[in-house]
């Protein structure tokens, strides 16, 4: 059916269209507005998740490095400690003696040392058991 309505064109219907345009025209401007700013509100997030997501894996990885130095340094700690140790015994004459008559077989004047394996004993304890 064809529309057999016919417009009016007076001031009234003028007004109406002029102001019906001006309302579309502030809507697409609206929505325009929004798009645009809704896309630069999306790539700023977008970017802060990116340096975000590289900030983590950075400092994963600095994490695993700390760890593995941490190691390192507990390993090395461990090591001066035995060191440390190991000059405080040989600064001891007694230690040296007693290192000097096992590793050397050094002796005092009189003494007999007898060197008695040290699978044997094993064997015997054994044998009883």
């Amino acid at each position: 059916m064809d529309n057999k309505v016919i417009r009016l064109i007076n001031n009234y219907t003028k007004k109406r269209e002029s102001e019906k345009k001006r309302l579309q025209n502030e809507t697409r401007v609206s929505r325009r507005r929004t798009v645009v700013f809704g896309s630069v509100l999306l790539v700023i997030v977008l970017l802060l998740l990116l340096v975000g997501v590289n900030q983590k894996k950075a400092n994963q990885e600095l994490q695993t490095e700390v760890a593995a130095t941490s190691e390192v340094l507990d390993e090395r700690n461990k090591k001066h400690d035995d060191l440390e140790q190991q000059i405080k015994q040989l600064n001891d004459d007694n230690y040296i003696l007693r290192i000097a008559r096992s590793e050397f077989f050094l002796s005092e004047e009189g003494e007999l040392i007898f060197n008695l394996p040290e699978g044997e004993e094993k064997e015997n304890k054994e044998d009883k058991e």
